[in-house]
């Protein structure tokens, strides 16, 4: 009988130092796919695509919850003008949304559904209308209905769910030429990679 607890115990163990510490502050990105890798690869091939003209693409929205969870967020997103939204998918557990991801959008998760991990937002389908050669990228921006000013947050899993800013951590770049900067202080990544 001792034995077993004693293996219970040290299974408990493991499988609860097998979860990601959450940050003080959540992060928000745009990905290409449903791996939302957050380490940066030689390439930034997470965060990067280049479809042919006329070719679709994938854009998903990642968020990765500060240690008081995530119940809401507040943003809105930037398309280029030579991109067309093909299909939106909203992750099932969003029980409220107000507004459009171009005009500004308000999210909840239903009650009791407090996100302690990455989630995804929305998985977009997308059309590029440009050559390959003309780099693009859409970005997420403050909400511009927030009052009183423009902001981008989150709603916080704590009594009386209380906003939040949050990092934003990679836009997904169209076409970006070789040599490009992605823009993101590389001492953030040690940081980033430190949770995983």
């Amino acid at each position: 009988m001792k034995k077993a607890l004693l293996i219970a115990a040290v299974i408990m163990f493991v499988a609860s130092s097998a979860f990601a510490v959450l940050p003080p502050k959540g992060y928000i990105g745009l990905f290409k796919d449903a791996l939302h890798d957050a380490t940066p690869p030689i390439n930034g091939s997470d965060y990067w695509v280049c479809p042919a003209q006329y070719g679709s693409f994938g854009c998903w929205i990642w968020c990765l919850p500060s240690v008081n969870g995530l119940q809401a967020a507040e943003f809105a997103v930037l398309f280029p003008a030579t991109t067309v939204t093909l299909a939106t998918v909203k992750n099932p557990g969003i029980t409220v949304e107000l507004g459009t991801l171009a005009t500004g959008i308000s999210v909840a998760f239903g009650e009791g559904m407090c996100q302690t991990d990455w989630v995804w937002l929305y998985q977009l389908t997308m059309m590029s209308l440009a050559p390959p050669v003309m780099p693009q990228r859409i970005d997420i921006i403050p909400h511009p209905g927030t009052l009183p000013v423009p902001a981008m947050q989150f709603a916080s899993c704590l009594p009386g769910y209380p906003i939040e800013p949050f990092t934003y951590l990679v836009p997904l770049y169209i076409c970006w030429p070789p040599d490009w900067n992605v823009g993101v202080q590389e001492t953030n990544w040690g940081a980033i990679k430190s949770l995983f």
